[in-house]
């Protein structure tokens, strides 16, 4: 993830007055889908050295005689997700997005320590985020009430927490009204059902849904390129392969304890000031957790995540 001024605001060629302005649909290589204005979806070709652009960017291009266009260019970016590949460099997600929604589901089991990575990410990028728990319909007297009571503490904290079904009439209501207007971008494990929510939202576009495999729960991810979809009842969403994982090693302590927003007015009394909360005496935020003030699912979840980076 990344909040680099540079990948925000990009420079452009000296002939860019004369080319019009579009929203980048899908990105395929130096090849992408746009819609111009008007809603018309071109083709087109990366100009060689424009500054790289992904899904969700106001572009802009310059149209060909063949019908295709070539892009030359992106606006300035308002919000900008990437991800840090094995090679350490910052692979880019999304652009302009308003929101993240981080999807789960009673199967694959819920993770909190997943949950709590995206959330780092989101709060380092100031980014709003909600956490969605699809399939509702399979709440069953064995999870039902560990699943509430961990979904529980983040709205204790004060993340927005919806739950959806596809397989219900009403199932996704309360989710069309959150995304009204907005451009979000969906994350979560292969197989919590972000293919069908998006199918569910959208008319008559294309998406490839993977089957939950019987034996393990999990999903056949099937999405390829990062695609920006229009929702029937208005909004945006963004799917991509690329946002299954936020690879946080790159951040610091400091950064990292940004994304447990419920320990920030602990933070200046812990008696040590380069405290890791961790093994230390005078420690304000283990006592705060031992006096029930912040979760101790949320406290054990820091410390495996700040080991494990």
């Amino acid at each position: 993830m990344t909040k680099n001024k540079k990948n925000l605001t990009p420079k452009l060629p000296p002939f860019a007055n004369e080319a019009r302005e579009g929203l980048l649909i899908v990105t395929m290589g130096a090849q992408a889908d746009i819609e111009d204005e008007e809603g018309k979806r071109i083709h087109c070709h990366v100009r060689k050295n424009a500054d790289p652009i992904i899904t969700g960017d106001r572009i802009y291009w310059l149209p060909e005689q063949d019908g295709t266009g070539t892009i030359i260019g992106h606006a300035p970016r308002k919000s900008l997700l990437s991800r840090l590949e094995n090679s350490q460099k910052q692979k880019l997600v999304a652009a302009n997005i308003d929101a993240i929604i981080i999807v789960t589901a009673p199967f694959p089991p819920l993770s909190v320590e997943k949950i709590d990575r995206y959330l780092i990410a989101a709060e380092n990028l100031n980014i709003p985020c909600i956490i969605l728990l699809n399939k509702a319909d399979l709440l069953d007297p064995q999870n039902k009430e560990s699943i509430k009571t961990a979904l529980e503490i983040y709205e204790k904290i004060g993340y927005p927490v919806l739950y959806s079904s596809t397989y219900t009439p009403d199932g996704l209501t309360n989710l069309q009204h959150y995304l009204d207007d907005k451009t979000c971008v969906l994350v979560g494990a292969s197989g919590v059902g972000k293919s069908s929510i998006i199918a569910k939202l959208t008319s008559g576009e294309n998406i490839k849904i993977g089957d939950l495999s019987h034996s393990t729960q999990l999903g056949k991810h099937t999405t390829t390129s990062t695609r920006l979809y229009h929702l029937t009842k208005g909004g945006h969403l963004i799917d991509s392969p690329g946002v299954r994982e936020f690879g946080i090693g790159q951040l610091d302590k400091s950064q990292i304890l940004q994304g447990f927003k419920e320990f920030k007015p602990y933070l200046k009394q812990c008696k040590f000031r380069d405290c890791y909360h961790q093994t230390e005496p005078g420690c304000a935020i283990k006592q705060a957790a031992s006096d029930k003030k912040i979760s101790e699912e949320r406290l054990q979840s820091y410390y495996k995540i700040l080991n494990d980076r």
